[in-house]
């Protein structure tokens, strides 16, 4: 049954403040530290190699297919990695990534280092770090709730998606700064080293468990179960399907920075970094006002309004050869993910059951890794055959459209949602 209003969750009255109580809590304090510095670092990747890559193959459409090979593994194996998430420790499964995602970095340093880069190179590691993405996401996301006592669970899940905002903003401008002192090969290697806190805050953490037991049922079975639920429940229904919008048309655009810094406002491939730097500050700023406002504000309010912004985004950038209205435009970007994200998560997790959240979660994410990539490659692919703006112009069009037709449908009332029960 699914109920709205001030129902409360887990038989625990809903909060309506903002609150960094949960960073009181030593387990989730080391988590989040860790998790911001490797986030920056990995920012600082995300503005490095997308960067490198262009200027190999002075391709936008490379961009796109770096963006599928990073993360269409995560689609594929997201839903199964829900299922891990609620039978086995997650705090096992993050430490298994991790390496992974660290040994990937550190040997995409050394190839760059001994100048055996190719093209080819940088998408299969992506592909590998896609792997791992994709067994660890939805880990990642459900783990969070469990270093904090319940009633603090959605102030974690919140400040969670706040420490990301902070490495968002912090990251990119780092990485401009160490590419033009230090080269491109520095800002990968400082990526890679920073999966060592994060490993070390899961070496002592000691998180509360709450796991259905193994049982003898197959995954198979239990992912169909995941599956069923989420699409019987409208309002996770309609989630998913705005992450998937979401990062389409919004997130899609992080992904071609260099070749649009480039082609739109002629400016170096490394000058994506500035865009980036941007989208991270307008994050930070929304950061404070989602951690401020807690849940004064209706969900629905806020997602059409993250909507609205990211259509504003892709104008500002369709419609201009300035590169500082192009900083103006990712600022508003920047605001919109935060915001949508927020509103987004505090939804599944909060609202469903702990032994449902990680495959709820899994389809979450499912929306969203599978948008990226498709608007990225597809931008690419029409920034290359006609040209990048008429790419961001369709962009604009496509997310107006369907922001008027999910308004008139009136899908966003379901967002206010507080409780769904199994």
């Amino acid at each position: 049954m699914t109920t709205t209003d001030s129902v409360p969750v887990d038989g625990i009255p809903p909060k309506r403040r903002g609150s960094l109580a949960a960073l009181r809590h030593r387990e989730f304090r080391y988590f989040f530290t860790a998790a911001a510095v490797s986030n920056a670092g990995g920012w600082m990747q995300l503005v490095a190699v997308p960067a490198l890559l262009f200027d190999l193959t002075d391709s936008s459409t490379w961009l796109g297919v770096s963006s599928v090979a990073t993360l269409i593994p995560a689609v594929f194996l997201t839903p199964h990695a829900g299922v891990l998430a609620d039978r086995f420790s997650r705090r096992t499964i993050l430490f298994i990534t991790q390496l992974v995602h660290m040994i990937t970095a550190f040997t995409l340093w050394a190839t760059y280092a001994s100048g055996h880069i190719t093209p080819t190179l940088i998408i299969l590691l992506g592909l590998v770090a896609g792997v791992a993405t994709g067994f660890q996401t939805a880990a990642w996301q459900s783990f969070v709730p469990l270093l904090v006592p319940a009633d603090e669970m959605l102030d974690a899940v919140r400040l969670n998606s706040v420490q990301f905002t902070l490495a968002r903003a912090i990251g990119p401008g780092v990485a401009g700064v160490v590419i033009a002192t230090l080269g491109t090969g520095a800002a990968i290697f400082i990526n890679a080293s920073t999966y060592l806190l994060v490993i070390a805050a899961l070496v002592v953490a000691k998180p509360i468990q709450s796991i259905a037991p193994r049982g003898d049922r197959r995954v198979g079975e239990i992912l169909r179960e995941g599956s069923r639920y989420v699409w019987s429940k409208k309002p996770l229904r309609i989630a998913v399907i705005l992450a998937f919008v979401g990062s389409l048309c919004g997130q899609s655009l992080q992904y071609v920075t260099p070749a649009i810094a480039n082609r739109i406002f002629d400016r170096p491939s490394t000058d994506n970094a500035g865009l980036l730097v941007a989208l991270g500050v307008g994050a930070v700023t929304s950061s404070i006002f989602s951690v401020a406002l807690g849940e004064r504000v209706k969900r629905s309010t806020i997602v059409i309004g993250s909507l609205m912004l990211f259509t504003a985004n892709a104008v500002l950038v369709a419609v201009s050869s300035w590169y500082w209205l192009g900083i103006v435009a990712y600022f508003i970007g920047g605001l919109a993910h935060l915001q949508l994200a927020v509103a987004l998560n505090t939804l599944v997790q909060g609202a469903v059951p702990d032994h449902m959240r990680g495959r709820s979660m899994s389809f979450y994410l499912l929306g969203i890794l599978g948008g990226i990539p498709i608007g990225a490659f597809v931008i690419g692919r029409l920034g290359d055959v006609v040209s990048m703006r008429f790419a961001v112009t369709v962009d604009a069009v496509a997310l107006g459209a369907l922001i008027v037709y999910m308004v008139a449908r009136g899908w966003m009332r379901e967002l206010n949602t507080t409780r769904i029960d199994t």
